[in-house]
């Protein structure tokens, strides 16, 4: 290129084979050795490239022999995608009605596998024979072709990344998650994750079910707040709603008999019950559409809702639903194969105290689930946790906090022995303010650790923290989490 372009150039390339097809992506500096624009015409893009790197190709292996062009050719006739012979067909037929003796052949040999790939698309029902030498092609060929290309692509990416598991699955319980069904709910492990569009930063997620089946979902694109999947990870995924949530229709209704004002205040007026968490909730939701722009904050500290907002809502979760498809929640941090043994509240745990337990299949990582679950049932037995009556198990009442507390000591006993700060118990009702130093990732969730002069505390970790690491962060602890606000704040006797 530096030849042609008569210029040397900056650039940096990476190869990367995480699709079923190796590629290279490179990024080529919009100057040219003199500092001025590098201007590149339209056709090299289009065809230069392609002509130099055949050339390097043929210099390296030799000449294409007419055996390898066939052979390449013949693997057209009958692939899943589409293919140099489909391009043509569309080409010949803009209608969608071909005439084979309008538009002869340049060869026999392609003419033979245009027969051919006519007789594999009839087969697919994208093409029909209506007379002697004349086809009616689909309208939407390439269309349906390509979809057909990419359900192959996923299928290899699936079974690489099993392969990378050391997971054996049957390739006939390999399925695709549909986003589009709002009943469509998955529980399983995550076997691999990556990109399935780079460009658009689109990932992908490779989900070993407790239904006994292999998932494949595109997740979307992550916001700044999301986390990639972590392999190994237990994960719920589930279909965005296509209508408003509860929590924007209770917006709605606090609005309508406040001449169409909403705010934490009115809220507690409206419903003397609710936590403050509960409410802190409703105030996100609103700070989040007003980021889209689909709200507007008062100087008061009010919120301008009109009388559209649940159609403002609707739209929103649109928008939410085109960047992210599917809702991802990651059930257990832990493998599944440190459950049964763990201290502290695993979903194991909660599938044993469940009203409603999940339907496991009696194969692929159901079967994993149900050997976990008999496991963990034993070790609850030997802990004094759980015993056996009436044939029937009993657990322990309180179980799932006990076990959180006694996971809790021990972090915190670790965490005392290193620091040498004495570890404050905190209980509902009471205030914390104190320094974020990090995350914990326990078996019973996620804590963060407060860190004060002499003391320091665990509570419920959440998202909003990571941006107030190593400040100062003030929370209000309720019966449902902690309320965080961060940084100092200049109040009535400061």
């Amino acid at each position: 290129m530096e030849t042609d372009l008569g210029t040397r150039l900056d650039w940096v390339a990476a190869d990367h084979f995480n699709t079923g097809h190796p590629h290279t992506h490179i990024v080529l500096r919009g100057r040219d050795d003199q500092g001025q624009d590098l201007v590149i015409a339209r056709d090299y893009i289009s065809h230069g490239l392609r002509a130099r790197a055949a050339d390097l190709i043929t210099r390296e292996l030799g000449p294409e022999m007419e055996i390898e062009a066939m052979r390449k050719l013949q693997q057209e006739v009958t692939a899943e995608r589409f293919t140099r012979l489909d391009r043509a067909l569309v080409r010949d037929a803009p209608d969608g009605a071909l005439e084979l003796r309008a538009k002869p052949a340049r060869d026999r040999v392609w003419q033979a596998a245009r027969m051919g790939r006519l007789r594999a698309l009839e087969r697919m029902g994208l093409a029909e024979e209506t007379g002697p030498g004349q086809w009616r092609i689909d309208a939407a060929l390439e269309a349906k072709l390509r979809r057909m290309g990419e359900r192959g692509d996923i299928i290899k990416t699936m079974h690489r990344e099993l392969a990378a598991a050391g997971l054996s699955r049957a390739p006939g319980g390999y399925t695709v998650f549909d986003p589009g069904q709002s009943s469509q709910r998955l529980v399983g492990r995550v076997v691999g994750e990556g990109f399935a569009d780079e460009l658009r930063e689109r990932r992908y997620v490779v989900v070993d079910g407790i239904d006994g089946r292999t998932h494949y979902a595109e997740i979307g694109s992550l916001s700044n707040q999301d986390e990639p999947p972590v392999r190994n990870t237990i994960v719920e995924l589930s279909s965005r709603a296509a209508e408003p949530r509860q929590i924007d229709r209770t917006i709605a209704e606090i609005a309508a008999a406040n001449d169409s004002r909403y705010s934490d205040h009115l809220h507690r007026q409206f419903d003397p019950q609710a936590s403050s968490e509960y409410v802190a909730s409703h105030v996100r939701r609103l700070e989040a559409m007003r980021q889209e722009g689909m709200v507007s904050r008062l100087g008061d500290g009010t919120w301008a809702v009109g009388e559209d907002h649940l159609d403002r809502a609707l739209q929103y979760e649109s928008r939410q639903r085109a960047r992210q498809p599917v809702r991802v929640a990651v059930l257990s941090w832990q493998r599944l194969e440190d459950l049964p043994q763990a201290v502290g509240a695993t979903w194991l745990d909660r599938q044993l105290v469940a009203k409603t337990r999940e339907a496991l299949a009696p194969s692929g990582m159901g079967a994993e689930v149900e050997a976990a679950l008999r496991a963990r049932r034993q070790w609850l037995v030997e802990q004094g946790l759980a015993r056996e009556q009436d044939g029937q198990m009993r657990y322990a009442r309180d179980l799932l906090r006990t076990l959180e507390a006694r996971e809790l000591k021990r972090a915190a006993a670790d965490i005392a022995a290193r620091t040498g700060l004495e570890h404050l118990d905190i209980k509902a009702g009471d205030s914390l303010t104190g320094v974020y130093r990090r995350m914990l990732t326990l078996n019973s969730g996620r804590y963060a650790l407060i860190e004060r002069s002499h003391d320091f505390a665990l509570v419920p970790w959440r998202p909003v923290l990571e941006r107030a690491r190593g400040q100062l962060v003030t929370g209000s602890v309720g019966g449902e989490g902690i309320s965080w606000s961060i940084g100092i704040k200049r109040g009535i006797g400061r």
